[in-house]
């Protein structure tokens, strides 16, 4: 269980309605070497970002019991053993951590066994259950990604054929209106004053990796010094980027001034990781 991952900025909308199919061809397909064709060696993801690692699912793929969620970059999934029964699917292989450094997409082995279990339908197709369960691929997940994720992710996950106009972070904080224009740093605008700050939880996936760097954040200090509009700029992954915002949204500022007067601005901080 990845109990020491924050799950509160890992609230993902799973989508009902699946415009997409993992699995085109599987139905009808029982077989076990039908389903390791078209799984095994796959980048899956798990589709609801599921933090338990022992899932059971019906027959349309829907969760059985209660998981919370985690952030995207510690649900991979690598299948190495299909189990099929008369009355259900087993699938087994390790949970996947993702590495984002250097803007590069590494994907690696976590010390997470997983046990997943789908009961049969009674047409025997799998299909549309693995359809619920797995997406093979990160740009399968964009869609339903948290705003502070949408723009990097629009540029670095989609193919360039569908890459989206990056999506403009939108307010996370109710001291700005969404329509407010931060200033520029510049002249006579001096920046906002740190106050205070907060270290950044060190999660042990990562530690247990020895992963380490710095996170870019950008986001806007509004003229009441509160923190809104957070994004991320430069992420590490293995849930690294969920643990800088969260220190981040912690800090606490004085607001840029111009000529006397508190004004919004826009801003970005590097929170570093270190390995000891």
């Amino acid at each position: 269980m990845l109990a020491m991952l924050r799950s509160s900025r890992a609230r993902y909308v799973v989508a009902s309605i699946f415009a997409c199919s993992l699995l085109p061809s599987l139905h009808a397909q029982t077989t076990e070497a039908d389903i390791k064709a078209r799984l095994k060696g796959k980048p899956l993801y798990l589709r609801g970002l599921w933090r338990e690692d022992k899932l059971h699912f019906d027959s349309q793929g829907a969760l059985i019991g209660n998981s919370s969620t985690v952030t995207f970059t510690v649900c991979g999934f690598d299948l190495k053993s299909v189990k099929l029964k008369s009355d259900k699917l087993i699938l087994e292989g390790p949970r996947v951590g993702l590495e984002l450094a250097d803007d590069k997409q590494t994907r690696v082995q976590l010390d997470f066994p997983m046990h997943i279990e789908i009961a049969a339908s009674p047409s025997g197709d799998y299909g549309p259950a693995l359809d619920a369960v797995f997406v093979d691929g990160l740009d399968k997940l964009v869609p339903s990604m948290p705003v502070y994720w949408k723009s990097y992710a629009e540029k670095n996950f989609l193919p360039p054929s569908s890459a989206a106009t990056p999506t403009a972070p939108s307010a996370n904080s109710d001291s700005q209106s969404p329509n407010t224009t931060p200033r520029k740093i510049a002249g006579a605008i001096s920046p906002p004053k740190l106050v205070s700050s907060v270290m950044p939880n060190y999660n042990s996936v990562a530690k247990d990796k020895k992963y380490g760097g710095s996170v870019l954040m950008n986001f806007w200090v509004g003229s009441d010094g509160k923190i809104s509009h957070l994004s991320v700029r430069r992420p590490l992954g293995l849930g690294m980027d969920e643990d800088a915002m969260a220190a981040v949204e912690r800090y606490v500022f004085k607001p840029a001034m111009e000529n006397g007067k508190p004004v919004t601005v826009e801003l970005n901080i590097e929170t570093a990781f270190s390995i000891h």
